[in-house]
């Protein structure tokens, strides 16, 4: 009898105990300081800032690209300019793209630079000072984007048929010109090159090419700055993580 009483006692404890543990919040580590949110500026034209796309506040390229291919919480300040040349960008988009010291800053321009009838040349000395100026001797990753095929966008066609736009011929020579100074320039300051014209030329050969373009013929279309974003995020995450900027 006095065996049983014991074992039953025994059993209320731990029952007890149980009962306690049970009831005990988790206790769990403090999440790791992983440190300040990237910072991620995006510097540009029309294009940067979404014209074309169906609501460009959410579907503009570096938006999506901000959504998609960055780290959760990183900050994300848009200073496109409508129209702007590679020159316009150095002078009003760089000062206060530095002044939120990014960790990344993506450039796209070119178009703009073209039809002002810059030269290969003087683009490639533009887009170099900005680019070095981007760059904070290193302190921030910079990936740049290249001209994507213009010779059959449904605009050029249309200045073709009024007579007032080169041959295609002498316009893909432009656009290679621009894209051969674009590889020098990233190669000079360790930047990253965005290849949209590789991903143009493989819209074309799949068909796909007219879907990427809006209703006005030359911006991308919803779909374009999806494809646009997609390329931007395949060199960021091939470029390794971001690291804390300085």
């Amino acid at each position: 009898m006095r065996m049983v009483a014991r074992s039953a006692a025994v059993f209320v404890v731990l029952v007890s105990l149980g009962a306690c543990t049970s009831s005990r919040p988790e206790v769990l580590p403090p999440p790791a300081d992983t440190g300040p949110p990237p910072v991620y500026v995006a510097v540009g034209a029309s294009e940067t800032t979404g014209v074309g796309s169906d609501q460009p506040l959410r579907d503009a390229w570096p938006r999506v690209l901000h959504r998609t291919g960055l780290p959760a919480g990183a900050i994300f300040v848009n200073m496109g300019i409508p129209g702007a040349t590679v020159a316009q960008a150095l002078a009003e988009e760089a000062s206060p793209a530095l002044q939120v010291r990014p960790n990344l800053v993506t450039v796209w321009l070119n178009v703009n630079d073209m039809i002002r009838g810059l030269s290969p040349a003087e683009y490639e000395l533009h887009l170099d000072t900005l680019v070095k100026t981007l760059r904070r001797n290193g302190a921030t990753r910079v990936l740049v984007a290249n001209t994507p095929p213009l010779d059959r966008l449904p605009a050029f066609l249309a200045g073709r048929n009024l007579g007032a736009l080169p041959a295609p011929e002498v316009v893909n020579e432009l656009v290679d010109a621009y894209n051969a100074a674009a590889v020098r320039v990233v190669a000079r300051h360790g930047a990253f090159l965005v290849d949209l014209h590789a991903v143009g030329v493989a819209a074309r050969a799949a068909g796909t090419e007219p879907r990427l373009v809006s209703a006005d013929g030359f911006h991308p279309s919803t779909a374009g700055h999806a494809a646009v974003a997609a390329a931007f995020a395949e060199v960021l995450r091939s470029s390794g993580p971001l690291t804390p900027s300085g």
